[in-house]
């Protein structure tokens, strides 16, 4: 009995070492594929919500604005990434009062903000989750128009963005993303106040990316 069990036990052990041989003998590996390279150029989406910065912008616009953007990223190695894109935004409000002996004048008022969009993107990791920081440039077409009156004002003015944020891999190309950021945009004077108007604010967004080359 001694003798079969040391044959059963060691029969395993003979067959494990001569796979191993084969394995580092023949010129294809025996192991598990790695991964496929992951893609060098993405495509994405987000869309969230909008804090202005500024507290005479909050008065005037005064609901809820949800941007939505559209991104595009060349990633240069496994840790930076080239990133462009654009933005858009509409919000909706009332003029805020302007004299006091003009307890009506107030009028409906509409904002349109699209803004280019070029910076770059730091990853902090290379796991399932892989948090990130950024900043970049941007250029902000923006449209005020008065609804119950023509009145309109427009234009465009340069400013900057910084986010930071996380990637959540779902597949060998899928990411969804959560990001956080602030941007600055001076954009002149304001309507109704007398200190200069700024576009920027706080955004918080939900989104996925997909790599396609």
């Amino acid at each position: 009995m001694r003798t079969t069990d040391m044959n059963g036990s060691v029969a395993p052990a003979l067959l494990a070492a001569l796979a191993l041989f084969l394995c580092a003998s023949l010129p294809v590996r025996c192991a598990v594929p790695e991964p496929a390279a992951a893609k060098r150029f993405f495509i994405g989406a987000a869309g969230g919500y909008f804090r202005p910065g500024q507290a005479s912008f909050r008065r005037i616009y005064d609901r809820p604005a949800w941007p939505i953007e559209l991104q595009l990223g060349w990633a240069l190695d496994r840790k930076l990434t080239i990133l462009g894109g654009a933005r858009y935004l509409r919000a909706t409000g009332r003029t805020v009062l302007v004299q006091a002996w003009l307890p009506d004048e107030a009028y409906a008022v509409r904002l349109d903000v699209l803004a280019l969009r070029f910076g770059l993107n730091y990853g902090l990791g290379l796991g399932r989750f892989a948090p990130f920081f950024g900043a970049g440039i941007q250029y902000v077409f923006y449209r005020e128009k008065w609804l119950d009156v023509s009145l309109e004002a427009k234009g465009g003015k340069t400013g900057f963005f910084a986010l930071g944020g996380g990637r959540w891999r779902l597949g060998r190309s899928l990411h969804a993303l959560l990001q956080l950021e602030y941007s600055n945009v001076p954009a002149g004077e304001g309507s109704g106040v007398s200190e200069r108007a700024n576009l920027g604010g706080l955004g918080l967004s939900l989104g996925i990316r997909a790599g396609i080359l």
